[in-house]
């Protein structure tokens, strides 16, 4: 009997052909061109990561405009008065009244017209109070609450008036926002500090 081992038929291996090699080495390369493409591709998309980034974004431009310095473009409808004072303006929600409006920040909240307050935007039983203006007022309170979590009771007002507005106008407005208040935290919020902007006289 002899030592020597023969496979037999069914498990015999034999090299493959050149052709056959070829095919299979070009196989291989589409193989793992097809996986390298496929790792490279962004099949979805972490829409979480980018509403944060955006948020991050937004409070950032927000507390940026809320801390820029008070910048007032003069015009024929806004001329202020000149004064010799040396205080510097401070971070304030800002009325301005022109000679033919006022408005709190951006939003214009009464029409001024012959030297006085268009008597539609008026309370009909106070004629001192301006409902818009006290309005405006509240809600900015409010988002100072809600944003930037403020934690003073008492918070601050710069006026930029025209130096030809009338007296009494300026009565209305500091009327309307003495009215004007939020309550968060069982504490009363509301303005307490009033300052009326005016230009630097040359030295």
């Amino acid at each position: 009997m002899s030592d020597s081992f023969v496979p037999q038929s069914g498990t015999e291996q034999r090299e493959p052909s050149l052709p056959e090699a070829l095919m299979a080495v070009r196989k291989r390369k589409r193989t793992y061109k097809k996986a390298k493409t496929a790792a490279e591709e962004i099949t979805y998309l972490n829409i979480v990561a980018m509403v944060d980034v955006l948020t991050i974004l937004l409070i950032f431009l927000l507390k940026s405009v809320s801390v820029s310095s008070t910048a007032v473009s003069m015009s024929a409808e806004m001329q202020m008065p000149f004064s010799s004072t040396v205080q510097m303006p401070i971070d304030a929600v800002k009325i301005y009244i022109t000679r033919d409006k006022i408005v709190v920040e951006d939003k214009v909240v009464a029409d001024i017209a012959g030297g006085a307050v268009d008597a539609k935007k008026l309370s009909p039983g106070n004629t001192y109070l301006i409902p818009a203006l006290e309005d405006a007022l509240t809600n900015w309170i409010k988002w100072e609450i809600v944003f930037k979590r403020h934690s003073a009771t008492a918070l601050n007002m710069q006026i930029l008036a025209d130096k030809d507005t009338p007296y009494h106008i300026l009565m209305q407005v500091l009327y309307s926002a003495g009215r004007a208040g939020a309550e968060h935290g069982g504490k009363a919020i509301s303005f307490s500090k009033y300052r009326l902007l005016v230009m630097r006289a040359a030295s």
